[in-house]
């Protein structure tokens, strides 16, 4: 059965989802940092965009170790972001225009504030004693003093990812940051613990999940070494030293995941359509069976992975045409149900103009916006933002170790040519201003025909308005070009076909059909020349036609 003969659709097929970082989105109270309300206030600029739902980074009370991604209470709003009543408003407000909310659930580890630690942590008896990884010293050295149970990495620091505690005289488990403890996924009252969380924000009405860093959720369960990385040099990150393939992504991760997704569909929540995607960047050498992995262990009909080729995948039309056809194949051969969900951009990886061009990032935003399933748009991606230049004494990532970390894609959203580019009254913002803040920003480019956020809402009202972008099927077309990857989706007689030119150079794609109808093109101003089947596309230029 294809995608077409779905008897129902869910409000996550064809969905434009917009993630806003709350720190960076807007700033109600003249603080310097975005919060709650923040976004409440820019639902209707939301809408105009054709968002569907919003993903929201974390907004927990937090003592932001690594800005929200260490909770401290998984079922509150820390005061920066605003109150519970806030969420609320901005939940009835969201719904009221037909936005979905979906919130960052963070499994893996918790902030060392939290209640749940301050137990653990104070002897090997509590009830919580065994809701942490806890481990004996391996040993001691010449000094005396104990040394951690393996030779496992923090991922920030790169240093042993263990930190002794006196009380217990042993050693916790800390993937991420030292205030950021691992929560022991194999103790059944953690995995209640979680989903109590979950059922918590369903109650309130929330639509969704992002889950958190999930493949470090489930270690080799005797915590054996990591072997050494024969590739690494001096110079990188001191956590490549070792290969990673102990601390992360063992097979009961999805023993874990599907009891979580199981909550999605308890009878109380079943008939909202509640879904959850899960945050797992896929390994290199074989990115089509990691992914399946994650369909095939959760239940499709409630989840399904990011997709992150939009960020990792080279910015080649071969590589695209290879990944998209094995990709769709392979989700269309396992189930109806199967959702691709696409992000080509986020708060922890580079911004997409930065890393592509202008141009590029144009025909970029076509092929997001036409390809099945979730499309996932992060804040200021469709302005053209691009990395902010954050001065060493400005560095707020506890990732940083020798750099900006990952500031420099987190920087406040461009609202105005100008103070603080419309994102705040304060004196100061938490992150500095991008640069380019006079040009890419919502006002400047309202009124601006040929810019980004024009083509963006274009795309958004197409994706909404066409049932044969949101639901159709997928199918890699030939195009005669190198440089060119060519595809259709097609519904209820209806086939939109698109062109994408990955080169900056001009290229003519020669097809078997003649395209139909012109839609659209990533450059306002453009509209490619068609004879017969040939379409002949400007550098870096991508469009769509229908038929």
């Amino acid at each position: 059965m294809n995608k077409t003969q779905r008897t129902k659709h869910r409000w996550v097929d064809g969905a434009i989802v917009y993630q806003a970082y709350p720190r960076s989105f807007y700033d109600s109270n003249a603080d310097g940092i975005g919060d709650i309300p923040g976004v409440t206030a820019k639902l209707n600029y939301l809408k105009t965009l054709g968002v569907n739902a919003i993903w929201l980074s974390p907004f927990y009370p937090s003592p932001m170790a690594d800005f929200g991604y260490d909770v401290a209470d998984y079922c509150g709003v820390d005061p920066i972001f605003g109150s519970l009543a806030d969420m609320d408003k901005l939940l009835k407000q969201a719904h009221k225009r037909n936005i979905k909310i979906m919130v960052d659930l963070v499994p893996n580890h918790t902030s060392d504030e939290h209640t749940w630690f301050h137990q653990s942590r104070q002897s090997r008896e509590n009830p919580y004693a065994d809701w942490y990884i806890w481990r004996d010293p391996k040993g001691h050295d010449k000094n005396g003093n104990p040394t951690p149970p393996n030779n496992w990495l923090a991922m920030f620091d790169g240093e042993s990812a263990w930190e002794w505690e006196p009380a217990r005289q042993q050693f916790y488990l800390h993937t991420f940051d030292v205030g950021q403890p691992d929560l022991n996924w194999t103790n059944s009252e953690v995995r209640e613990g979680v989903k109590d969380a979950m059922r918590f924000w369903l109650d309130k009405g929330i639509d969704g999940f992002r889950v958190d860093a999930v493949p470090f959720m489930a270690k080799e369960p005797k915590l054996k070494d990591e072997p050494k990385n024969p590739d690494w040099k001096p110079g990188w990150h001191g956590y490549d030293r070792l290969k990673h393939v102990n601390n992360q992504g063992w097979p009961h991760l999805f023993d874990y995941l599907s009891e979580m997704a199981a909550v999605l569909k308890e009878p109380k929540y079943a008939a909202h359509d509640r879904f959850m995607v899960t945050e797992a960047y896929p390994s290199w050498h074989n990115k089509i069976s990691d992914y399946m992995a994650y369909y095939k262990g959760m239940d499709p009909e409630v989840a399904a992975p990011f997709n992150f080729e939009g960020i990792g995948l080279p910015w080649q039309a071969s590589e695209w045409h290879d990944f998209l056809k094995a990709f769709h194949k392979s989700l269309d051969d396992f189930s109806p149900l199967c959702v691709a969900s696409y992000a080509f951009g986020n708060h922890d990886q580079s911004r997409l103009v930065t890393r592509i061009g202008e141009s590029a990032a144009r025909s970029a935003a076509v092929l997001l916006m036409t390809l099945p399933g979730m499309a996932f748009i992060y804040n200021g991606d469709e302005l053209g933002m691009k990395n902010g230049i954050i001065p060493p004494d400005m560095v707020q990532d506890p990732g940083a170790v020798s750099s900006e970390g990952r500031d420099p894609e987190r920087t406040p959203m461009q609202w105005t040519p100008g103070k603080n580019a419309g994102f705040s009254k304060a004196d100061k913002t938490w992150l500095p201003i991008a640069d380019n803040y006079k040009t890419h920003n919502v006002r400047s480019e309202s009124w601006n025909r040929q810019s980004f956020l024009n083509l963006y809402k274009k795309l958004g009202k197409l994706r909404n308005t066409s049932a044969t972008l949101k639901h159709g099927d997928f199918k890699i077309i030939p195009t005669k070009h190198k440089d060119v990857l060519g595809y259709t989706r097609s519904y209820d007689k209806v086939t939109h076909t698109v062109l994408v030119n990955f080169s900056d150079k001009p290229a003519t794609a020669k097809l078997t059909d003649k395209p139909g109808r012109f839609v659209l093109s990533s450059f306002a101003s453009s509209k490619p020349t068609v004879i017969d089947s040939t379409v002949k596309l400007a550098a870096h230029e991508a469009v769509i036609y229908e038929l």
